[in-house]
Formats: C-alpha cells, structure tokens, sequence
C-alpha cells in the first residue's frame, strides 16, 4: 500500500505524551481504551509526574522510551505542542496525532501557530493528525487511539466500512450508531484542523485498504480539490462508493461575475458537480449516512432491471413504491410464471399479484418466505424488498434471512414496526441483512447503489476531452480577453460559429452585411459591455445595409466611453438556443456548465455543472438533466434539434477552456443555437474574463 496512513493507523509501539495519572479525565481515554481493547503493541504513557498510568510504566520524556515508538500521540497544552513536536522531529520518529486545540479554528495567533506546526513536520517527514481532533480507532488491529467515547465501545466490530471526518464529534457519533447496527467499520479517521493529513489522504488510504468497501465521508469543506478528486475517482475505479454528508450548505452563496456563468455556481453547486461526476452519494442527516453507507460497505448490490417490493400492507407498500419511483427505480411487472406461482399462494381477498405484492396481513410466516423465494426467482427482478409492520418480528426476520443467504439478489427489509418488532430488527443486523428504518432511505441507498454502478462502469472507460494549451496568445492580456483574440482561439478549438465579420464602422459593417447575407445582427464589442442587451449594444434582424449603417452609428453613440473594439456583424441563426460556460470554482477548478440559453438563463437556475475535464457521454448526460432543454428531443411536432451538433460543440466550449490556461476565470458562450436535425450547431456569443495571474484552484 502506497499510503502513508497505512504505516499511521497500523503502529506496533504508541507514545502517549502528557498523558494524565487520573484515568476519569478525557485525556486518558486513550490508554484506557488500549488496554481494554488489547492493543497488541507498545504503550509509552509520558508524564515526569508518574511511575505508571493505566497498567503500562510512564516515562519522564519521550528520549527516555525504550524504543522509537511509531507513533506518539501528543495531548500537552497548546503552548508546549511545537515544543512536543520538535522532539518528535529530534528523535526521528515519523508519525503523529495532535489532540490540542487552539489553533487555525481560533484566530490570526492560532492560525500562525499552526502554519508553524505544519511547516515543522513537513520539513522533519513528520505524518501529522490534527491539531484539534478527536484521532483514529482502527477496528481490525485493535487500535482504539482516540478520547471519542466511540473508543469505548465494546466489542469494536471490525468490517468494511471506511469513515473520514473532519468533524471528531460526529465521526464518533457514526462509530456508535454503526456498532449498533453491527455494521463492521474497517477504521475512523477524524482529522480536525488538517495540517498534515487532510480527508482526501484518508480516502487515498481507503480506495487501497482491502478490507473496506464503501466510505462514510464528513466533512465541512476541502481544502484540496484536485487532490480530493483524484481521491475520490481512486474510490470509484476501485469500486468503493462513497457516502458523503457535506456540510456549510447555508453558506453557498451566489458569486459576483460578469458573465451569465459566473451566476449561476456557487461553492455548493461546485461539490455536487463533482460528486455527480464520480458516483459520490450525497445524504442530509447522520441516520443516512448511517444506513446508506452500512448497506453499501457489506451487501449485495442490485442491477438495473428492478426491484420487486411484498408487504403486508397495501399503504406501506405502495408508500415504498413511490419513494423508489422518485429515484430513478423500476418496479416491473412480473413474469407471467411469478403471478402464477402468487396466485396459488395468496389468498383469494388479496388485491394484488403483481409488484408491489399486498400478501394481506393474515398470510401465514410459511406462505410469506414462499412468496420472497417466487419473487426472488423472477428473471426479471434484481432485488427483493419485504416491508414489516406487524409485530411478527422475530419469525419474520428468521424467514427473511433464510431466503436472503440462500439467493446471489439483494433481499432488503424496511422495517417499520418500531419497538414491536424490534427484536426482528436485532436479528437481521447480526445476520447482516440489510434492513431500513424508513422507505426513503432505503430508496436512497438502492439508488446510490445503482448509480454508483453506472458512474462507475462509465468512468473506467471514459475518454475525457483534451485541449491545446494555448496560453501564449493571451499572455498580458487581464480582464475580458479581445474578441478577435478569443475567436481564433475557438475555431482552433473546434468551436463552430456563425458566419460572422468584425468591422470598424458602420459603412464597414453594412459591406460585411451584404456579404453575409440578410438578417443580421449588429453588436458592439466592448469589454466594458458584457451584456449587450441590458447595455442597448445589440440590434437583430437587420434586414438591409440601410438599417446596418444606422444601427451602426446608434450603438457607437451608446457606446461612448467604453473600450470599443469594433462592431460584429452576424447573420441571424434562428433555432433552439443553449448557454455553455466554463466557470472557475476556488476549491475544484474549472467547471463546466450547461443551462437553457438567452437573457433569461440566471432567472430559470434550470443548469447542469460538471468539472473539466468531461466526456462526451458526460455532456450527453448533463443535457438531459437541464428540464428546459427537453424541448431538443422534439415537442409538439417540433423537429428534434442535431444534438450530435450540439455535444461537438459543447467539446469545442471544453477544449477552448483548456487552451486559454490557468488564468481562465470565466467562459461564457450565451447562446449555442441548435438547428433541427442535421443542419448544425452554432455559438452565437462569447465571452472570456482572465485573471491578472496565475489562478488559484
């Protein structure tokens, strides 16, 4: 294993510095729970002050040890951290976890005070936990190294879920909720302030640890975006989903831009973007992330044909019925042969024999696992879920789990009979047959599981669309880049146009008018003006060389005191019109947005957003997530618009981002129009803003 976290969360020797005597207070948690749990290594309290601490001998400093620990966990008051640390770096010891808190979270002294802590262990190869966090409980190997009550917990269930959290608290508290599942965890990692090991490291850690599965991610923002999502794509090309509860939603704010593009992105939008692109499941509340992840760190996972959904009640399971149909899951109709089979089963007053299954609450425990074992068999059925209401907890559970270990298809229970049936409920999770408190997280979870199926295939094939760098043409140039400038740069791109001509006057423009061919468009290009319409720098529909020269002489007149560059002449196109963009977002870089075209693009906040690099089966997908733009597959006898044009363009938008550098803030290409079928696709507009210097992503 490549990572350095697997040396960390795996030491043979433990130095605990400024461990307290008093094994009630907090900070002794840690040699508490070493010793209850029989870590199998070394433990070093230090404190000059004892002989021993919690059954292992105490040492005066860490120069005293026997040996050099692997690991030294350092719980000393904020001023003697750096001090502790320093002796870390003296005795060459490559690993530690920096419980204090008081730095970076405080104020300006804390957060030069962790600048400094950070620049140390970088310069002594020192992997650093914190400062400020709660540190790490690796389940397999015993290693509860931790003050979270979550340490405690007896017995540790080791399994396959990975946790990363910025949040120790909550890390914690997922710990717990998870042991009372049974749900196993293979580590939790809490990294606090991040000035050494950041949550993307600890995703590097679990995309190559054999024991985990799937991943439980906490976190309030990423200090990394790059490296995060090349974490992230490691996850999912190992097939390791990722559940993630991203919080600081409230402060996505709108940010100020001079284009269209710019409007419509914010921090939030960014992260979404980026797990819509890499399988990410996203969840709102601890008891998701909980259930959601548990199901898919240890269970069989569904394909795509359909799930089959029996309950003793018509309400609960028409209930569960509509929650998996809002995510994008089928329920099919079943074979002919499982109807039959259904037919001789149930009883005559039963309404159904088709999916969802009411069996009627007075179907006896036999006849109920009969019914999971036809449903399971139908050909056309990839996973099975049994609603339970009643108070048959226990037998119920028995039949379940009988019919689950003897079948290769996911069979999922939502469980909702509260305390009457929680004896059932035990059951399933010891035998680790997934069962939901509620029909919307087990939608979620199918549906994560789902997805994440086809993100996954889609990305270990994909082939992302590559530019020339071009940023030698725009060297100098700040602000919105000139117009003669940024078209060249997209026909190197492959971006097509409208026939267009740039002119200095109006007598030039009604020349290039006539050359084009009537109706044209007459704009002022101005970096001053980026919207032409809000600033009267646009007229349409010019119909002569007459009203050319006119309209010409009227928006230079308007135009006065703006840094003109000339007047584009363009011949109208007329068809479907479509926004692509590219904005620049501070933590993931480059964006790529899709959205419904023209001036009204930031009122409908209708969009689409990936980070660049994209496939083409990527933007295919995002524009059938933009619901404005269904009218491009035909409407009301309307042709079907060329959507092959369309996508080629949108490529061309991509790559000509890629060639204008790394100081690209923002690309606005309002609109694309679309023609019907066969007759192209053409960028009306561009826009292109840089910044004075090399960006920051």
């Amino acid at each position: 294993m490549t990572s350095r976290l697997a040396d960390f969360l795996n030491p043979r020797s433990i130095a605990l510095v400024g461990c307290p005597g008093d094994l009630t207070r907090p900070g002794a948690r840690p040699v508490v729970y070493l010793k209850r749990h029989g870590y199998p290594g070394n433990v070093y309290p230090v404190n000059p002050r004892h002989a021993e601490i919690g059954g292992y001998k105490a040492y005066p400093s860490l120069s005293a040890l026997p040996e050099r620990p692997d690991l030294v966990w350092i719980g000393v008051p904020g001023s003697q951290v750096l001090d502790a640390l320093e002796e870390v770096a003296r005795l060459g010891i490559p690993n530690a976890v920096i419980l204090t808190a008081g730095f970076a979270e405080t104020d300006a002294a804390g957060r030069s005070l962790q600048a400094r802590l950070a620049e140390l262990a970088e310069g002594a190869g020192i992997a650093v936990l914190g400062p400020n966090m709660l540190g790490f409980i690796n389940c397999w190997e015993r290693v509860p190294l931790t003050f979270s009550p979550a340490g405690g917990l007896e017995p540790l269930v080791p399994g396959a879920l990975g946790i990363a959290s910025q949040s120790g608290a909550l890390a914690g508290i997922v710990v717990n909720r998870a042991f009372d599942r049974r749900i196993g965890v293979s580590a939790m990692v809490s990294t606090g302030n991040e000035a050494g090991i950041t949550v993307s490291e600890c995703l590097e850690y679990f995309a190559e640890d054999p024991r985990t599965r799937a991943v439980a991610f906490l976190a309030e923002g990423i200090r990394d975006g790059a490296r995060f999502r090349a974490a992230a794509a490691r996850c999912t090309d190992a097939g390791k989903p990722i559940v993630a509860l991203k919080m600081g939603r409230s402060a996505a704010g709108r940010r100020n831009a001079l284009t269209h593009t710019g409007a419509l992105t914010g921090s939030h939008e960014a992260w979404q973007a980026v797990a819509r692109q890499l399988g990410i499941v996203e969840v709102e509340t601890l008891d998701d992330l909980v259930e959601v992840a548990g199901y898919l760190s240890r269970a069989r996972r569904a394909g795509r044909r359909g799930v089959a959904v029996v309950a003793t009640s018509g309400g609960a399971s028409i209930m569960t019925a509509d929650q998996l149909e809002a995510r994008g899951i089928a329920l099919p109709r079943l074979a002919a042969r499982t109807v039959e089979t259904l037919g001789r089963l149930l009883p005559d007053y039963a309404r159904t024999r088709d999916n969802p299954v009411d069996v009627t609450a007075g179907l006896s425990e036999e006849l109920f696992a009969r019914v999971l074992e036809a449903l399971v068999a139908d050909p056309g059925v990839d996973a099975v879920v049994t609603i339970v209401t009643g108070a048959r907890g226990v037998e119920r559970a028995q039949n379940v789990s009988r019919v689950a270990r003897a079948t290769d298809k996911p069979v999922v229970t939502c469980w909702l009979g509260g305390s009457l049936t929680e004896e059932g409920l035990r059951l399933l999770d010891a035998q680790a047959v997934p069962c939901f408190r509620n029909p919307r997280t087990l939608a979620l979870a199918l549906a994560g599981a789902h997805d994440f199926a086809s993100v996954r295939a889609a990305w270990r094939t994909r082939r992302p669309i590559g530019g020339r760098r071009g940023g030698h043409a725009v060297v100098g140039s700040r602000g919105a880049l000139p117009y003669a400038t940024l078209a060249t740069l997209a026909r190197r791109a492959g971006l097509p146009r409208a026939p267009e001509a740039l002119v200095a006057t109006p007598g030039e423009a009604a020349r290039a008018a006539r050359r084009l061919g009537f109706p044209v468009a007459l704009k002022v290009v101005a970096p001053d003006l980026p919207h032409k319409t809000e600033a009267g720098a646009l007229a349409l529909g010019l119909g002569s060389a007459a009203e050319v020269r006119a309209a010409g002489a009227r928006l230079l007149r308007r135009a006065r005191g703006a840094r003109v560059e000339g007047l584009l002449v363009q011949r109208m196109v007329e068809g479907s019109e479509v926004l692509v963009g590219v904005t620049r977002d501070p933590t993931f870089g480059l964006l790529l947005v899709i959205g419904a075209g023209g001036v009204q693009a930031e009122l409908r906040q209708d969009t689409a957003c990936r980070p660049l690099p994209v496939s083409r089966s990527e933007i295919v997908g995002m524009l059938g997530e933009v619901r404005t733009l269904g009218a491009l597959r035909g409407f009301r006898g309307a042709p079907p618009a060329d959507v092959p044009a369309l996508v080629a363009a949108i490529a061309g938008v991509a790559r000509l981002a890629e060639s204008l550098g790394d100081r690209l803030v923002s690309l606005d290409v309002n609109p694309i129009v679309v023609h019907p079928r066969g007759r192209g696709a053409f960028a009306v507009d561009l826009l292109a803003v840089l910044s004075a210097g090399p960006a920051a992503s």
